[in-house]
């Protein structure tokens, strides 16, 4: 751990000193020559053979590549050079994904017990996400009675994923139902939604909120997962209304 913390605070800032400026233009050769230099802190870290591919020390060690490290410098430094008060909400509103440290992140906030089905509830809500020509967006449709009585649709951010867009969904029907204090069983055809909100080992920053706004609404919302396009009315229209 102490040579980890050695690395992260002194080793990568010196060979990243400036990527800020350059990070955004690196060539092949550069991209492989800090490949090969991060590799023999990342043999020491991982005690791996030396067989192993960069890469995948990259994945047991979580340090990620330079290059990328380099690139989200960049990126982060043409946002605050393009930041305006004036245009607050083109990147506030929605902000980037990030991995949480796993050790930053407490026990109760890595576990969620998702209940499929409440008893008496006051709405079923049906949820979807969806991207089409770098547009990205969700729906939160509620029904009673088979009948549709709430559409909430928002759009979201052009580096939104669509898999953002499907968590965002499930969300923003939790919060709903926390707001107004209704019962509600919500039903997403996002199967990998459910199953990163079952994981302990999400790291993603999306994923943790998330998961934090089901755990306040226990017992007020059920979450199911059901399969698109069967004919189920209220999937079918969220799917529409996404859109």
């Amino acid at each position: 751990n102490l040579i980890k913390a050695w690395y992260s605070t002194t080793i990568e800032k010196a060979l990243l000193y400036g990527a800020s400026v350059w990070g955004g233009a690196l060539t092949k050769v550069q991209i492989n020559r800090l490949h090969s230099i991060q590799r023999i802190f990342l043999l020491k870290f991982t005690r791996g053979y030396r067989t192993t591919s960069t890469n995948v020390l990259n994945v047991l060690s979580g340090i990620p590549p330079l290059h990328i490290t380099a690139e989200a410098e960049y990126i982060k430094f043409q946002i605050w050079v393009r930041r305006s008060t004036d245009y607050n909400n083109i990147i506030d509103d929605v902000s980037l994904d990030y991995n949480m440290p796993i050790k930053n992140i407490p026990s109760n906030r890595k576990y969620v017990s998702l209940t499929p089905q409440i008893q008496d509830i006051d709405f079923e809500v049906y949820t979807d996400g969806s991207r089409i020509e770098n547009e990205t967006g969700f729906a939160v449709c509620t029904f009673k009675d088979n009948e549709n009585i709430n559409n909430f649709c928002f759009k979201l951010q052009q580096h939104n994923s669509v898999f953002q867009a499907e968590l965002a969904a499930i969300q923003y029907a939790a919060n709903w139902a926390a707001s107004n204090n209704y019962k509600i069983n919500i039903y997403t055809d996002s199967l990998s939604s459910i199953m990163a909100l079952k994981s302990a080992s999400s790291r993603s920053s999306f994923v943790i909120s998330a998961k934090n706004d089901l755990s306040a609404v226990k017992g007020l919302v059920g979450l199911s997962w059901v399969k698109a396009h069967v004919g189920i009315q209220g999937n079918e229209w969220a799917d529409e209304q996404a859109k």
